[in-house]
């Protein structure tokens, strides 16, 4: 069994081999967490925080670098995809290609729309037997 984060890794390349312009529509939405290693090893070696010395700083650019290429060309990406300069046919796995209209509300004839918490914490509350 290989570690999460090795398996990770293994899975975004093969992403990226065979699908990648929705791998890295995708990377828009989970991106900066290699921005964010580096930046604390960063504040780690200027604040000389021990056992970080200025050298600490290559292995995080080694081991977050390539992730935060990543994260980089997603972002630049997706802002063109949404502008519609590139990649027409193509749908972000996050954001569907569904537009937010802002109407977040249940339709009211909507089976599903039994009343929501407030209705389920209402009959919790009838259904306990009363203390005296």
């Amino acid at each position: 069994m290989i570690p999460r984060p090795i398996a990770d890794l293994l899975h975004l390349w093969h992403g990226l081999a065979l699908r990648p312009r929705e791998v890295l529509l995708a990377r828009n939405h989970h991106q900066w967490r290699g921005a964010g290693f580096i930046a604390l090893a960063a504040v780690l070696v200027v604040t000389g925080a021990p056992g970080f010395p200025a050298g600490a700083l290559l292995p995080a650019l080694l081991f977050a670098g390539p992730s935060w290429v990543l994260d980089l060309l997603g972002t630049s990406a997706h802002g063109l995809w949404q502008s519609g300069r590139i990649w027409a046919g193509v749908e972000c796995e996050c954001c569907g290609g569904d537009t937010d209209d802002g109407d977040d509300e249940a339709e009211p004839d909507d089976p599903a729309d039994d009343g929501g918490l407030a209705r389920d914490i209402e009959n919790w509350l009838k259904s306990q037997p009363a203390h005296a």
